[in-house]
């Protein structure tokens, strides 16, 4: 990527399932572009075509439990066309999303924090998320905030997800708040994830990557 703006960084049964995802890794409020920060815009899935406001109704009129029983609860290893991110949708309608801690840029390192954020259902296997990520710069210095809504979609068995990004939205804040930008995600590679289990930790194996002996 020749992009000169810095990256960012930024996905259900609890058994070991694959995924393809959109949870991502994000560019600093200081300096991100659109494609850097679609590439890692990372752990949400197809679009489904539904409104916000249809999403919203929807997770109102969950029942109890419902969450719970979503094939999104789970921890996932994704992997963004930026670069890695760790995701855990909780089934109380949390998520939190790992990244890389630091970034470089024109300006230099910026370091990100763990994205922190929330999910609702909009269908049997689909979702929304929105996740935020704090930036500061290498003094320490808090230099704004990434946000982004996300739509991943969970395979028919439960083992993939995948985001195609055409509903994906970033939107980048400084550090009193006040929106510097906001991309589209229509257009950007797709993200993929693995669920993660016990003893499978959802790296996908390389190719000549010889078996270990039993």
């Amino acid at each position: 990527m020749t992009d000169p703006n810095p990256d960012f960084g930024g996905m259900a049964s609890l058994t070991t399932r694959r995924f393809v995802v959109t949870s991502s890794p994000l560019a600093s409020p200081t300096g991100m572009n659109r494609r850097t920060a679609l590439a890692h815009a990372g752990v949400a899935a197809a679009a489904l075509g539904l409104s916000n406001r249809a999403g919203h109704a929807a997770a109102q009129e969950t029942p109890p439990g419902a969450l719970a029983r979503h094939p999104i609860v789970g921890v996932w290893n994704v992997t963004t066309p930026a670069g890695p991110s760790l995701a855990v949708f909780f089934a109380d309608g949390t998520n939190i999303q790992g990244l890389p801690a630091t970034q470089t840029g024109p300006s230099g390192v910026t370091f990100v924090g763990p994205q922190v954020g929330t999910w609702e259902p909009t269908g049997p296997r689909t979702i929304h998320f929105t996740g935020v990520q704090l930036h500061s710069d290498a003094a320490g210095v808090f230099t704004g905030t990434v946000t982004i809504d996300g739509y991943p979609e969970v395979s028919e068995d439960g083992q993939t997800l995948v985001d195609d990004q055409s509903r994906v939205t970033i939107t980048i804040r400084d550090a009193a708040g006040a929106i510097v930008q906001e991309i589209p995600g229509v257009g950007a590679p797709p993200v993929t994830g693995v669920r993660m289990g016990v003893g499978s930790p959802g790296f996908s194996k390389a190719a000549g990557e010889a078996t270990p002996a039993p």
